[in-house]
């Protein structure tokens, strides 16, 4: 008997557990009382405690966490924007409804500006509060879910513990790179400047059979064409003028391992020949010898090069395209999946906290409202070096204004929405009848042409100087700019 009334009482705690908890905080108890059997009588599934005023509401707060405050304003001892900005000091994780008899634009202006999620005049609709409540807990869930999600996906996919996010696309990801984990066949991983594909190729490698062997890098496009061959292969003493000592090559040190081609998109048309017979051959030549050595590697490549265009345009060879792309992975950018932000947000603050002995612990909702609406043309890593430069400016446990993201970022966003409500053909240059995706494309194209050129005006068109504000490096600052015919001369002269 002892042993089925535990059972009750703990599935009655588990069940209260899985319910939304709520303060109620009003010195007007008929009120309350009303409000609290309403919100019980209706369709949400919630746990109700009252509070008379601000300093019993944080003395209830103190003994037992809530999901959710709804507060008057008006009332002795702690009114509710004192209490308000307790809580969001406090509890951050705690949503606040303000509710008051003496609603105005200003006050609710100023309810949003300490943080409150929604502000009610009395008397108001118990439909209207319903669905501002509901609408809080979805929010809530889908936090709770992302969470527990980066929890899971390590433990899940050993070796992308640096791969943040739990998009669908993002999923998709992951499961390719598992599968490209278990073959020996070569990857080629396509994604924009700032994806990750470093970490894909990592990820892919460090889950092989070849885990414990070398992992070995050549960014193609950093090394000047003439040094490429004697990276990619080694070379003699004396093969050429400078060769002072024997050179052991890439190739050769990723011997038994993987070797990862970066950009593979910048390797001149005449060494693109030597990779395919390489990659067919398993064998090399240092430069300046004749003898031939055999290896045995995995390669994966990687560019943000529109392949498939230069191909047509006979700047890549088809035939080493074919002999990369046996298994292709396509990294999605940041702006199609939005809603790993927030996550990555907590990743970065997460990873970079100790480094930089930062209070900081999250940003505020205005923050991250900035940082949803803007295009990222730097992806992930610029988003890191944003939230870097935060971190560091900021002295509070929140980063709590959109200066605190950068002024570049501030002043870009701002001039995009305004140049949008000011300048309509904005909207209808994507060309007629043009639908969603293709009008949102053109006004990220233009903000991008705008924003680019705006810093490269301001820098007198030093690149270096302008790529720093951005917080982009200086390679994909240079790409965006040749993208747009932005030059030194034309930016100087414009």
């Amino acid at each position: 008997m002892r042993k089925d009334s535990l059972s009750m009482s703990e599935e009655r705690d588990r069940d209260s557990r899985e319910k939304k908890r709520i303060l109620l905080v009003d010195d007007e108890q008929v009120f309350l009382e009303q409000l609290k059997d309403a919100l019980l009588s209706s369709s949400l599934d919630l746990v109700i405690e009252t509070a008379s005023d601000g300093l019993e509401a944080l003395d209830k707060l103190s003994m037992m966490p809530q999901d959710i405050v709804i507060t008057d304003i008006r009332m002795p001892r702690m009114d509710g924007y004192a209490l308000l900005k307790e809580i969001q000091k406090r509890y951050p994780s705690t949503y606040v409804v303000v509710i008051t008899a003496f609603g105005s634009v200003s006050g609710a202006v100023e309810a949003m500006r300490y943080g409150a999620s929604d502000f009610l005049e009395k008397p108001f609709n118990m439909n209207t509060l319903e669905l501002s409540l509901a609408k809080i807990i979805r929010q809530q869930e889908i936090l709770k879910e992302n969470i527990e999600l980066k929890g899971r996906i390590p433990q899940y996919t050993e070796g992308l513990d640096q791969l943040v996010g739990s998009n669908a696309k993002m999923q998709k990801l992951y499961d390719q790179i598992l599968t490209a984990a278990d073959t020996s066949l070569t990857v080629l991983i396509l994604g924009e400047t700032g994806t990750g594909k470093e970490l894909v190729a990592r990820s892919i490698h460090s889950r092989s059979d070849r885990r414990a062997k070398p992992f070995v890098t050549i960014n193609c496009a950093a090394v000047p064409e003439n040094l490429l061959e004697s990276e990619f292969f080694g070379h003699e003493k004396g093969a050429f003028s400078g060769a002072v000592t024997q050179r052991i090559g890439k190739f050769e040190k990723a011997h038994t391992g993987t070797l990862f081609l970066d950009e593979i998109g910048d390797i001149p048309l005449d060494l693109q020949a030597k990779i395919l017979r390489v990659l067919e051959d398993g064998k090399i030549t240092r430069l300046g010898s004749n003898r031939e050595i055999e290896l045995d590697f995995r390669v994966i490549c990687a560019t943000n090069r529109p392949i498939q265009s230069m191909i047509k345009k006979e700047l890549f060879r088809e035939d080493l395209f074919y002999r990369i792309s046996v298994l292709p992975i396509i990294i999605p950018p940041l702006r199609e999946r939005k809603d790993d932000i927030s996550l990555l947000v907590s990743h970065f603050i997460e990873k970079h906290g100790k480094k930089f002995n930062s209070p900081v612990k999250g940003v505020s909702r205005e923050a991250m409202d900035q940082l949803l609406a803007y295009s990222w043309p730097g992806n992930v890593r610029e988003m890191e070096n944003v939230i870097q430069r935060a971190m560091v400016s900021c002295r509070s446990e929140r980063i709590e204004h959109v200066a605190d993201l950068g002024k570049s970022l501030h002043e870009a966003a701002s001039a995009t929405a305004e140049e949008a409500a000011d300048d309509p053909t904005i909207w209808v240059d994507a060309g007629e009848g043009a639908g969603y995706h293709a009008i949102k494309q053109n006004l990220i194209e233009q903000f991008e042409r705008r924003y680019f050129e705006h810093l490269l005006k301001k820098h007198r068109g030093i690149i270096a100087e302008a790529a720093r504000e951005s917080g982009l490096n200086y390679k994909t600052f240079y790409l965006k700019a040749e993208k747009y015919n932005l030059t030194r001369k034309r930016v100087r002269e414009g």
